[in-house]
């Protein structure tokens, strides 16, 4: 977690490959379409973008992913440009930071052995704490607070999803330590889940 967090502005959109980019493989979603919906929020912007990612699965080992952004804000918000940028254990959106949780892809794949009031050792130092049980937008989570030991004034919380699959976690807030008060400077939440079951 020594890199920036928070959001980075980009005029569109990179996807580096289907498996790649999702906390769960694609081919554990459903037959038929399954629709995320996440709302996406920074220190930087005077309103929050929204976030759609609809995944189909046509049952045939072919699938089609959707993306849709959408930003309301001033022309020099808009001016320049936004999107998302994500990988499988980064996000980045918005106006200059990003969020990299690239020391929990062990723990994101071995997600259904966490326990809540655990706390884990991460590889290269630092440690995921403070796991409780979480519903987001009807989704099964575990949640946790990530701490960088190189940088005691960053953390960042996760959710892991155990009961459906998601393309991106389905929380990711990093907070700084500014001023003797934590403050937020970026939010990624999903905030509707829905799944259309049959071909796709």
């Amino acid at each position: 977690m020594k890199k920036r967090l928070g959001i980075l502005m980009g005029m569109g959109l990179l996807l580096a490959g289907v498996g790649a980019v999702a906390q769960s493989d694609i081919d554990v979603f459903p037959v038929g379409t399954t629709t995320m919906v996440y709302n996406v929020t920074s220190e930087d912007m005077s309103e929050g973008q929204t976030l759609e990612l609809v995944v189909t699965s046509y049952g045939d080992d072919r699938y089609t992913v959707r993306m849709v952004t959408e930003q309301t804000g001033n022309e020099d918000e808009l001016a320049t440009g936004f999107g998302f940028m994500f990988g499988a254990a980064r996000v980045s959106s918005g106006g200059g930071h990003d969020a990299d949780y690239s020391s929990l892809t062990a723990l994101m794949d071995q997600r259904d052995r966490l326990q809540e009031g655990q706390d884990y050792l991460l590889p290269g130092g630092g440690a995921f704490t403070d796991i409780v049980g979480v519903t987001i937008a009807g989704v099964w989570c575990l949640q946790g607070t990530m701490i960088d030991e190189d940088d005691e004034n960053v953390r960042m919380t996760v959710a892991f999803a155990l009961t459906n699959p998601v393309y991106i976690s389905p929380r990711i807030v990093a907070e700084e330590f500014k001023n003797g008060a934590w403050v937020e400077t970026f939010r990624l939440e999903l905030v509707e889940y829905t799944v259309v079951e049959g071909e796709g």
